[in-house]
């Protein structure tokens, strides 16, 4: 292919004949698809300048010193006779080496890929007020559990007189929104007063072991639970060993409609005809508890739109500067248009609060939430759903017209085992264990190695994370290790009643059960059975169906008549763990890339996608060209 080169040295442009370029006939371009992600095109950094060129370089280095600056660029005919540009880089005055005749250079290879690779795992923080949206997210809680858990002493002696002398204390209380009840009064019998009861009620139940021991005469031993009316007693016989199991439920109206004081009562009695005694040994509690529902007034948080959070960081990697544009395809995936990032401390309402995150974590998260994958097509970096950049469509078909062919089987792809979801979070609180959104594991029947795909989300989906978070606002709390996290919530654009323009949580289209609030669960479609789907094609490369194996939070949980706990099946694969590669004199390199590539060897068809293809810009010597093998077929 015929070429040109020009020399920009201190603004001042040369063109060169290709002599003056020593090692002209390597120099060569690349395409190169990154993983199973978008194609890149790169390439050689290295020229080695003689003659005229060489005195220009020489020159301007004397002269300038680290100052010096010089471009070297390449064009290439068309079929129009006219030259299109095919490099224009700077060269590394840091990398300059003269051996007495030629001097070598690399070229400062500034590319959005280059730029990107250096700068994808620092990470940056961002004032959440710069950057967030005009809306906030109208957050309306979670339902919370209530638990107030108590003791009582290990014996009793106790007459038909008067009630025993039980004391109630409580211990281990994990409270939401407390003003309900009032306890550890210090009088007998008395678990706690009541001093308001919500919606949903509260619940007092008792289960312990207890012994009547062979002494007295009475007829029998009653324990008894009760509240505004609602009573329960159950009876224990002279020598008799059993689990006494009492239970009672006050509503807001019987609350409401008691007429004599408001509290939840526990006692020992004992049924005799005549003055006697009796020994109760209270062998073990296995609860004490009085329990209630109460969710917290709603909030507003400030968040993010996740094309704001990319354009941020290219910013961030392109040195604070303007020139990179992030785009996210929309209409592919609605759990990814309606979604929207929060800050940890956004949540917990510190002021100046602050985002902190990384390129690395963002692709991770968009990779295994959604499938998406970036493109770099110049200075745009747009990410796709993975499976749109493997069109069905051939582009170029190669019967004989090839030469060294190889295949061979990549074992990077092949899995034995897939950990997909979020990283476990420890939480202090019982209604913690009601979280699904952590990681679970599968196995694919795979042996052949011991690779684990992981598809783990940096960015958390996780409701009860959210909520506590949430329930820190205007505390004292010291500084931990989740203000630092990075939070998704599935919402949408909505208006409320009061007329406020704000970001709603989606909980329609995703029926769940298996929780203690379904109708308050949000960040459902972040299960991760939905993140397998997303990338099921990819996971089908080494395995057409996942076994459950174990799950880091509740994996009783069912959405949409689907059980977590159940096998992943995967009908369709994107391609194999096949490559092959060949070289062909065939100059014209398909374009655009994202389709299949064929090839006919030993009476066997052989289809794949692009993986890689290089060659020499000017000498032209074959192309050399590796594909992801789609299929193998008789031809």
């Amino acid at each position: 292919m015929l070429c040109k080169y020009v020399l920009t040295v201190a603004g001042t442009t040369h063109e060169l004949p290709k002599s003056c370029i020593r090692n002209w006939d390597e120099i060569k371009r690349t395409l190169k698809r990154d993983g199973f992600g978008g194609v890149i095109r790169t390439f050689t950094s290295k020229f080695e300048f003689v003659g005229e060129a060489y005195e220009l370089l020489l020159d301007e280095w004397v002269e300038k010193y680290l100052f010096a600056d010089a471009r070297i660029a390449i064009y290439e005919i068309n079929n129009q006779h006219t030259y299109d540009i095919v490099i224009n880089s700077k060269l590394d005055f840091g990398t300059f080496d003269n051996s007495g005749y030629t001097i070598s250079m690399n070229t400062v290879d500034n590319s959005t890929a280059t730029l990107i690779k250096a700068n994808k795992g620092t990470q940056y923080e961002y004032l959440v007020d710069e950057i967030k949206a005009v809306h906030q997210l109208y957050y309306d809680r979670l339902d919370m559990q209530n638990i107030l858990n108590f003791s009582i002493g290990d014996t009793y002696t106790v007459n038909p007189i008067e009630l025993a002398d039980v004391y109630v204390s409580s211990y281990s209380n994990e409270i939401s929104k407390g003003g309900y009840l009032e306890y550890d009064k210090g009088e007998k019998g008395v678990v706690a007063d009541l001093l308001g009861v919500p919606a949903s009620g509260i619940k007092a139940y008792v289960e312990m072991d207890v012994e009547y021991e062979n002494s007295g005469d009475a007829e029998y031993a009653t324990f008894t639970l009760s509240s505004c009316g609602n009573t329960q007693a159950v009876n224990i016989s002279k020598g008799e060993t059993k689990t006494i199991i009492l239970s009672i439920s006050v509503s807001k109206a019987s609350f409401d409609s008691y007429g004599q004081r408001k509290m939840v009562y526990f006692s020992i009695s004992l049924k005799a005809s005549h003055t006697t005694y009796a020994k109760i040994n209270i062998k073990k509690i296995k609860e004490f508890k009085v329990t209630y529902n109460s969710i917290s007034d709603p909030i507003y948080i400030d968040a993010i739109t996740p094309t704001r959070v990319l354009n941020c960081l290219l910013k961030s990697i392109n040195g604070g500067k303007e020139g990179i544009t992030g785009k996210i395809a929309s209409n592919y995936d609605s759990r990814l248009d309606n979604c929207v990032i929060v800050a940890a401390e956004s949540i917990r309402g510190i002021p100046d609060a602050k985002l902190y995150t990384s390129y690395t974590k963002f692709v991770d998260w968009m990779e295994s939430v959604f499938g998406f994958v970036p493109v770099i097509d110049g200075n745009i970096v747009q990410f796709v759903h993975r499976d749109t950049l493997f069109s069905t469509s051939i582009i170029k078909e190669f019967e004989v017209d090839h030469t060294e062919f190889t295949y061979s089987v990549d074992e990077k792809l092949i899995y034995s085992s897939v950990r997909v979801g979020y990283d476990k979070q420890d939480y202090d609180s019982i209604n913690g264990r009601d979280e699904f959104r952590f990681t679970t594991e599968y196995m694919t029947g795979v042996d052949i190695t011991d690779n684990k795909l992981e598809l783990i989300s940096p960015y958390r989906a996780d409701a009860y994370g959210i909520e506590f978070l949430a329930q820190k606002r205007g505390k004292n709390t010291t500084d931990n290790e989740s203000d630092n996290d990075v939070f998704f919530v599935g919402a949408a654009d909505s208006i409320l009643t009061s007329g406020v323009m704000c970001y709603k949580l989606i909980r329609t289209g995703w029926n769940i059960s298996g929780v203690l609030n379904p109708d308050k669960m949000f960040n459902v479609m972040y299960n991760q059975r939905a993140m397998l789907l997303a990338n099921s094609k990819y996971i089908g490369i080494s395995a057409d169906k996942l076994e459950f194996t174990s799950s880091d939070g509740n994996s009783d949980v069912v959405i949409n008549n689907i059980a977590l706990k159940d096998n992943f099946v995967i009908s369709e694969k994107l391609a194999t763990c096949g490559k092959v590669g060949f070289n062909t004199y065939d100059e014209v390199i398909p374009s655009p890339v994202d389709g299949i590539i064929t090839l006919v060897k030993d009476e066997y068809l052989y289809k794949g996608f692009l993986s890689e293809a290089d060659g020499q810009i000017e000498r032209f010597d074959g192309l050399k060209y590796e594909l992801i093998v789609k299929s193998i077929s008789k031809a």
